[in-house]
């Protein structure tokens, strides 16, 4: 144990040397130094001239090397080669015949496709689509039919003997008759008040579009990020198998050394407290994976009986772009400041319906009337009209209409700028977050490379006669504890990374519906907006073999 720990403060001292000269200035750039305090500057004759700003401090971003394609590239591959029997090695539920195999790519299309959430979401898209239907309709004529039975008490003719001439005139009247209309109506002229609200209720359309997006970009994310967790769960099982493995060993060891009068028995009763503890991490590593199974099922809207097999592992992403290259994509991107851009364009349109009031409308019509027996006072036939309305003075009500539809675009376009702020947070969190994970991830990778050769320094020793078994012990728990934290670097950089696609507005299987198929012809082709493109998952999207999901299609 002596020997190890001071193998690693000799590795550590090592490390430091090398930073410290790799920080250090290079001797072909001097650096000016500040003057001393002690030493005040010589005076200069003259006026005073202001001193030169100080460059305002820029924000660090990834180092050069962290975007090094091919150091990352080795890393990936060096990572996943190590942690490869944590991936592969099945549990009892991986095992059952009936369980579905499922990468990460087919969990997002299944969640996609089977939660509960998107179904929702088409539910308010469908009101936004039948809505605008409502609006475009007052464009088109207005027609209706009425068939009727009238019955009029003491409608009998009052010519008395003269009834025959009443027949002749046309003024022969009865109890009861029918009659029968068809009526066709049209605006011609409503001051822009329909044309707006059509426009409006549009736009309201295409930005619930936009919010159901929005919905499903968070559902994606959430979907990776239990998928994720769950491979962590999994993982961390194997890890704490390995250790109550390697404890038991060592029970087992003192157990003989015990037999033979060699320790006490203290010994043994540490060593059993020590597997007994680690049994427990065992049992809590089993609970945490069921739980994240358990989650993972509710996103899915699988049964919770369903047993899952994940064949998708942890790797590490490369990011290409610059942090401003995201801020850029996420600014056309987004989804909800799309959303939100379509109903600050409704809003604009309410402010032209509510200023439409102020002029006049016009309207016409056309009634064809069918009375049984009406003769001269009812006559058969058409009747056409046309006609005009101008609300001349409404007491100042449409000036504050017209102020409250104002008020509320205003509102709109704060609420815009506030989420533009929100979103770059957001971009700028989540470019953080993959940095600090890529840093530990390099970091963890290091310090497993150390353990490793701490654990073969051990063995070597032992097999020496100069080292115990207490070393080697110690030396795979600290390979253990090194491995462990670098399954947690790696799920917290993939998480991170899909934490960044959902602040960009990207998405594996973006959809595609557009609610411009449902636009009539006053539906100006420069209003809508395409979809932006977005990168296809790396991993393949076949069906899963037993069946129990359907085949996810490769564009929903």
């Amino acid at each position: 144990m002596r020997y190890l720990i001071t193998f690693l403060l000799v590795a550590g001292s090592v490390i430091s040397c090398v930073a410290a000269a790799q920080d250090a200035p290079s001797p072909a750039e001097p650096v000016s130094a500040a003057p001393s305090p002690a030493e005040p500057a010589p005076a200069v004759s003259g006026p005073a001239v202001p001193a030169p700003a100080a460059p305002a401090p820029t924000e660090p971003l990834f180092a050069p090397p962290l975007f090094d394609d091919k150091a990352l590239q080795e890393l990936r591959e060096e990572t996943l080669r190590d942690l490869e029997q944590y991936w592969k090695a099945e549990g009892p539920e991986e095992a059952a015949p009936n369980a579905i195999e499922l990468t990460l790519p087919q969990a997002v299309q299944t969640a996609l496709r089977q939660n509960p959430q998107v179904l929702i979401t088409q539910s308010d898209v469908d009101v936004a689509r039948a809505q605008a239907g409502q609006a475009r309709a007052q464009l088109y004529p207005q027609v209706s039919v009425q068939d009727s039975y009238v019955y009029v008490e003491g409608a009998e003719s009052p010519f008395g003997g003269l009834g025959f001439l009443s027949g002749i005139l046309g003024m022969e009247t009865s109890k009861t008759f029918r009659r029968d209309q068809l009526s066709i109506k049209q605006t011609l002229y409503s001051g822009g008040q329909i044309a707006s609200a059509v426009r409006a209720s549009r736009f309201l359309a295409e930005s619930q579009e936009w919010q159901r997006q929005a919905k499903l970009n968070d559902l994606e994310y959430q979907t990776k990020q239990a998928y994720y967790d769950a491979l962590l769960a999994h993982a961390m099982i194997r890890v704490a198998q390995e250790s109550v493995v390697t404890f038991e060993r060592h029970l087992a060891d003192t157990q003989q050394m015990f037999d033979v009068g060699l320790v006490s028995q203290f010994e043994v009763l540490r060593a059993r407290t020590e597997v007994s503890a680690r049994q427990s991490n065992w049992v809590a590593a089993k609970n945490a994976e069921r739980l994240a199974l358990v989650n993972l099922r509710r996103i899915l809207a699988v049964p919770q009986d369903q047993p899952l097999r994940l064949t998708s592992s942890i790797e590490i992403v490369p990011l290409k772009e610059s942090l401003e290259d995201l801020l850029a994509e996420a600014e056309q991107a987004r989804p909800e400041l799309l959303a939100l851009n379509k109903g600050i364009n409704a809003a604009g349109q309410n402010v032209r319906a509510a200023k439409g009031r102020y002029l006049p409308q016009a309207a016409a019509s056309a009634e064809y009337q069918n009375v049984d027996k009406g003769g001269m006072t009812q006559p058969d036939g058409w009747t056409l009209a046309l006609g005009g309305q101008w609300e001349v003075f409404s007491g100042g009500r449409r000036k504050h209409q017209v102020g409250e539809a104002r008020a509320r675009e205003t509102g709109l376009i704060n609420q815009r700028d506030d989420l533009t702020r929100l979103i770059e947070l957001d971009v700028r969190q989540a470019y953080i977050q993959m940095q600090d994970a890529l840093a530990k991830v390099m970091e963890e990778r290091a310090t497993v490379v150390f353990a490793r050769e701490g654990l073969r320094l051990a063995q070597l020793r032992f097999q020496e006669g100069v080292g115990t078994q207490v070393e080697i012990l110690d030396a795979e728990l600290a390979l253990s504890g090194a491995e462990s934290s670098l399954i947690r670097a790696m799920r917290d950089y993939a998480v991170a990374h899909a934490s960044l696609e959902k602040a960009t507005g990207r998405s594996w299987f973006p959809d595609t519906s557009a609610l411009n198929e449902e636009a009539g012809p006053e539906a100006p082709a420069k209003d809508s907006e395409p979809k932006p493109p977005r990168p296809a998952p790396a991993e393949s999207t076949a069906a899963p073999r037993n069946g129990q999901v359907p085949a996810p299609q490769q564009a929903r």
